[in-house]
């Protein structure tokens, strides 16, 4: 079975010197400590990494140290690209506002990876209630992006699509027939499909977080 780790650094916003860590495994056993050491040897045998917003903050702190150890670092789950695209009805997950995770403790990592392990367990429930072919239009747009192809690796899920007819046709009605589909899949995957998220739930109220917008243009 694919074993993940879910992890949580805590920064110094200045030097960037890293503060403290924290993380919890599927087995439930945790970690909490400053030794770096003892985190990589946590760390040691977890198929995959997660967390939220570890793309663009953990890792870029923490790649270097423990390749030193030898942990791998490419496949790697982030919850937070995740939540708004199979959260995007408004109110949205309750673990998550704008782009931060909410927590109960200021700057406690730990506790923080603990909600990042619930934020992970909603998401893949979320994905595999979704209908059939909304999980093949995003596999087909997103299987390729960093930020979500380790996903799909972890729950084994492939899908052999030609995805402007299957876009059109779920979507019949509700986007524009004269789209040019074929620009958009090639170009602008990533956005195409919060896109697509949001007007599947078909609901006026529930609008593309603000960190989209800017992260994707």
């Amino acid at each position: 079975m694919k074993s993940i780790a879910y992890i949580d650094l805590e920064v110094h916003p200045k030097n960037s010197a890293i503060l403290d860590m924290g993380g919890i495994n599927g087995a439930g056993a945790v970690f909490h400590s400053k030794s770096i050491a003892a985190f990589a040897n946590f760390l040691r045998g977890a198929d995959y990494l997660c967390g939220h917003n570890i793309i663009k903050h953990d890792l870029k702190y923490m790649r270097p140290i423990l390749e030193n150890f030898r942990i791998a670092t490419e496949k790697v789950i982030d919850t937070l690209y995740l939540s708004a695209l199979l959260f995007p009805k408004k109110p949205y997950h309750a673990l998550v506002k704008d782009e931060k995770l909410q927590t109960d403790e200021l700057n406690n990592p730990l506790n923080d990876s603990i909600k990042v392990k619930e934020l992970f367990a909603d998401e893949v429930m979320a994905f595999n209630h979704l209908e059939g072919s909304m999980k093949q239009i995003f596999y087909a747009l997103l299987q390729d992006q960093k930020e979500f192809r380790s996903f799909f690796q972890y729950l084994g899920y492939e899908a052999r699509v030609e995805p402007v007819s299957l876009i059109k046709k779920h979507f019949a009605s509700e986007i524009c027939e004269r789209a040019d589909m074929r620009t958009l899949i090639d170009e602008y995957p990533v956005e195409l499909a919060y896109a697509l998220a949001v007007i599947n739930v078909k609901d006026r109220l529930s609008v593309t977080p603000p960190w989209i917008l800017k992260a994707f243009r």
